[in-house]
């Protein structure tokens, strides 16, 4: 237990200094400082810098190998028809087009109005749906499914139903997070509503359990609850941080008896000796006369709060972050909810993806996570929490998951992303007049993926963790394939698994697969209709994206053309597009 105090004394640093119990001039999203794992970069070093010192010429041990040729555009498109080649050509053309895009909604009602609804889905299933979509229903996927399974790649399974949008004001990723809930956060209807979410996503289970191979299924814990009741969770849960942060008066990370005792004494009414004693000796069961954050937060849970705060001699945040009876029954069936989900997938061996959403979401997502994580992931990963890089806290949130699953003892997993909110979290850092979340630039984005990515091969190595690396940065998986080498990871045999959307990153995806890596495809399906707010999201969201496949296009094209001149017996004179495609044939990296 000491040992480990002392470890997590590195992973916890201190939130505010406001006071947690005592009023407060005002009520505003709490701000976390980074926790750090070790090696420990000072707080002022920022993930870019840190990358620079890892590298320093004069400390390299380099060796060498080929990684996989991902500039091979035949073997990333063999399986594509002609039809479906010229498809993708025109849909990422499309795509480039940024009016298109960021009016797609208000396009398709007018389309809909004139046409109507039959022709205009008709057009959508051959274009947009067809290209980034797998099928309508669990039969309609099957062929799509069968295609990636047979170039050894898996399916990421996403009922992709979304509830529809106004095409007058357009969805609400194009609006501020003040009023509404935005990008793919489900509005709350009610109970019922909820409980059809989770029918939905037993329905991604079932999916996933019926393909060949390895299943994954994604679900967002928005649609399980009111998103309203996960903010004020999410406020209580940071109530409980900081509290933690007040007890901590040499700012060293743990709590002694004595800081505690004192601290009681002056924020609590009923502090008496027998009183503080017998607190100090519930969070510290084994007498070692410290606290640290791991286990106080496993001891003081968010139904907790309605009793400590009786006693509270002032009000403040921690009486406002208290959840009333009718919300705590709230979360109680949102928790039912994902346990029945979570039981489901566990029966049927498929792996469960919980997905980020916003950051002021994200503390009751982690915690609802790691519920199910103690739960089901006591002898195999069944549950992988998500964790976005371009957020400053994530490198900590991810390390202190992973110090907490040795601690408790079941295994982590976790999946892997930039994130997809970066302008929505910074204008609201903006407008609530607090330092944005996101990192300030791309290369610290790309920096602080590549480490918490370094980090998980060696956890998944060493621990026998799980990671979806789920990237289209080709660089990033370089990295990982790199050092997967450099640690003797056999594929295969890992829980290292590379993820791409359908329709997307197919010259990484299909060659990863090729190559022997545990390569996956996320896979939306669902009804056309029901699943048009989802491609016009999707587009949307992924605007940055779109704008920098030229290289993919180009890899098309040359492919496009190499079977012209096969099939027609053409000259040998090559295009721009297959000359560049064709430029590097065996790259050699360096393992650091």
């Amino acid at each position: 237990m000491a040992n480990g105090c002392v470890r997590l004394a590195h992973l916890s640093k201190r939130v505010l200094s406001s006071s947690t119990c005592t009023a407060a001039s005002s009520f505003r999203p709490l701000i976390i400082r980074q926790f750090s794992a070790q090696p420990l970069p000072s707080d002022d070093v920022n993930p870019v810098q840190e990358a620079k010192d890892q590298i320093a010429p004069d400390h390299r041990q380099e060796k060498s190998f080929h990684v996989p040729d991902f500039s091979n555009f035949e073997e990333a498109h063999k399986p594509k028809s002609n039809l479906e080649l010229v498809r993708a050509y025109g849909v990422f053309t499309t795509c480039q087009i940024r009016p298109i895009v960021k009016y797609a909604d208000t396009l398709l009602g007018f389309t809909k109005k004139v046409l109507g609804a039959h022709i205009t889905y008709n057009l959508v299933r051959a274009t947009f749906f067809g290209h980034f979509c797998a099928g309508e229903d669990q039969e309609g996927i099957k062929p799509k499914i069968k295609m990636l399974h047979k170039n050894g790649i898996g399916g990421i399974l996403d009922y992709a139903a979304e509830d529809d949008m106004d095409a007058d004001e357009g969805p609400a990723s194009r609006t501020g997070p003040h009023e509404k809930v935005v990008a793919r956060t489900f509005d709350y209807g009610s109970e019922e509503v909820c409980d059809g979410h989770m029918r939905v996503f037993m329905k991604s289970i079932e999916a996933a359990a019926d393909a060949p191979g390895r299943g994954f299924a994604a679900i967002k814990i928005t649609a399980l609850g009111n998103p309203k009741l996960l903010e004020r969770v999410a406020a209580g849960l940071m109530a409980v941080r900081n509290l933690f942060s007040q007890f901590d008066l040499d700012m060293n990370n743990v709590i002694t008896r004595e800081e505690f005792i004192k601290v009681y004494n002056e924020m609590f009414t009923d502090a008496t000796e027998e009183r503080t004693e017998r607190m100090f000796h519930y969070l510290d069961p084994d007498n070692t006369g410290y606290v640290d954050y791991l286990g106080w937060s496993q001891s003081i849970k968010l139904q907790d709060i309605p009793s400590i705060i009786k006693t509270c001699r002032a009000p403040g945040p921690l009486y406002l972050s208290s959840l009333s009876e009718d919300e705590l029954k709230l979360l109680d069936n949102m928790m039912n909810r994902l346990y029945n989900i979570a039981e489901v997938a566990a029966k049927r061996g498929v792996r469960l993806m919980v997905d980020a959403e916003h950051s002021y979401f994200q503390p009751a997502i982690d915690h609802a996570a790691v519920e199910l994580q103690r739960r089901f992931n006591k002898d195999e990963v069944v549950i992988l929490n998500t964790y976005q890089c371009y957020l400053k806290d994530s490198w900590a949130r991810m390390n202190l998951d992973i110090e907490r699953s040795r601690r408790e003892g079941f295994k982590f997993g976790a999946k892997l992303v930039r994130g997809a909110y970066m302008y929505l979290e910074r204008q609201r850092a903006v407008d609530l007049k607090f330092p944005s979340p996101v990192w300030e630039s791309l290369e610290e984005t790309h920096a602080n993926y590549n480490r918490c990515a370094d980090s998980l091969v060696r956890v998944c190595h060493d621990e026998g963790a799980e990671v979806m690396i789920a990237t289209h940065n080709q660089k990033s998986i370089e990295r990982a394939v790199s050092l997967m080498h450099e640690l003797d990871v056999e594929p295969q045999q890992s829980g290292i698994y590379f993820g791409q959307l359908l329709g997307m990153a197919d010259h990484l995806t299909f060659i990863l697969g090729r190559n022997g890596y545990r390569a996956y495809k996320y896979v939306p399906f669902g009804p056309v209709g029901d699943v048009l707010p989802y491609l016009i999201r999707r587009a949307q969201e992924n605007s940055d994206i779109m704008t920098g496949v030229s290289r993919e296009k180009g890899m098309i094209a040359a492919e496009i053309w190499r079977r012209v001149k096969e099939a027609t017996g053409l000259g040998r004179a090559l295009p721009s597009t297959e000359k560049a495609a064709s430029a590097a044939q065996s790259r050699t990296v360096h393992v650091n």
